[in-house]
């Protein structure tokens, strides 16, 4: 896996090149395919496991992730944390695994939820309490899967292009033909600069909003969101943690310490967008797309079903064990194994 992520790819990257998805930077996707054809050539045996790792949707490999780590019976101390941090050697696969046992949390606790917010795509994923959760739902909004001798249904949807990179383009209004000029009232009016994604370089131009700014960027947003976000059941009810961009806008916020994480609430995001994109001069060390990236954080946690006075907790590492998905899609893996 590191070598993987040495050339840049993530769980959405990979999913591309296996052809589980479709590209939304196909230039870099084909790029890295030929980085791993080229480089990687006899790790063939990887490649499989690696598909199998990617059968499993990235939503439900951080739940996984998330819910041992914070699970009720899970003791830093117990052999099960011990194996965590003791990776076996898999015969012929060359790849590291955990051994765990137990289970993902005591019986009778309730799990909690998870939102991640990546650069070309954004998941949510949490256990229904409501039978009737699962019966309005979508069919391929519920899954239902074996982990650790338990059968666990969950709500999850992963919104494709609606990442924050993603997003950060439909926002500036492009691509349009083959221009890379853009003009938005989400980038503070005296900007003017450069972006680059999906291999694109762009120039990026503020615009007066002709009104309250933060006003005018959150009606871009809403047209970009309307109708491709559904609100969850239950969503509100539920405990969330939030990774990826959730965490590092509340970082640049100072509302919790970039090593220790902490919590922070929807309104949070709403009210620092509201200061953010007010401000006439912004900061020397301020991102010009702070404000764009607040506004849209805090619609989307909106769309998603998630009231203003919602809290949620932001962690990278939770005693001392990342918070990743590829944990979750190791345990789902080991779980293959035991099947004939």
């Amino acid at each position: 896996m590191n070598y993987f992520k040495r050339i840049g790819l993530n769980s959405d990257g990979l999913r591309v090149c296996i052809g589980q998805t479709e590209p939304t930077e196909p230039k870099r996707v084909k790029l890295n395919l030929q980085q791993i054809t080229k480089q990687n050539h006899r790790r063939t045996a990887q490649v499989l496991v690696l598909k199998r790792f990617l059968s499993f949707p990235p939503g439900i490999s951080a739940w996984i992730t998330i819910n041992f780590l914070t699970g009720k019976n899970q003791n830093p101390r117990s052999d099960s944390w011990k194996l965590v941090r003791t990776m076996v050697l898999v015969p012929h696969q060359r790849f590291m695994f955990p051994l765990i046992p137990g289970g993902l949390h005591s019986h009778g606790s309730t799990t909690v939820g998870m939102l991640d917010l990546g650069g070309g795509s954004t998941q949510i994923t949490f256990s229904p309490r409501d039978e009737k959760t699962i019966q309005d739902s979508p069919v391929d909004s519920i899954r239902s899967f074996q982990m650790f001798s338990n059968t666990h249904t969950v709500y999850t949807h992963s919104y494709l292009g609606l990442g924050l990179m993603s997003a950060r383009l439909a926002i500036l209004g492009g691509p349009i033909g083959s221009s890379t000029e853009l003009l938005s009232t989400c980038l503070p009016a005296e900007f003017s600069g450069t972006w680059e994604h999906a291999d694109i370089i762009y120039t990026v131009k503020g615009q007066e909003a002709g009104g309250p700014a933060y006003e005018a960027c959150r009606s871009i947003v809403e047209k970009v969101l309307f109708r491709k976000v559904m609100k969850a059941s239950e969503a509100a009810d539920v405990d969330f943690y939030a990774f990826s961009y959730y965490y590092d806008r509340a970082v640049d916020l100072g509302v919790i310490d970039e090593k220790r994480g902490g919590t922070i609430r929807v309104s949070d995001y709403v009210q620092a967008a509201q200061t953010v994109c007010s401000r006439v001069i912004r900061g020397p060390l301020q991102s010009p797309f702070l404000c764009l990236d607040l506004v849209y954080i805090s619609v989307l946690l909106q769309e998603l079903g998630l009231p203003p006075h919602k809290q949620l907790k932001l962690a990278r590492t939770i005693n001392q064990v990342e918070t990743s998905w590829a944990l979750g899609a190791t345990f789902h893996y080991m779980e293959t194994l035991k099947r004939p």
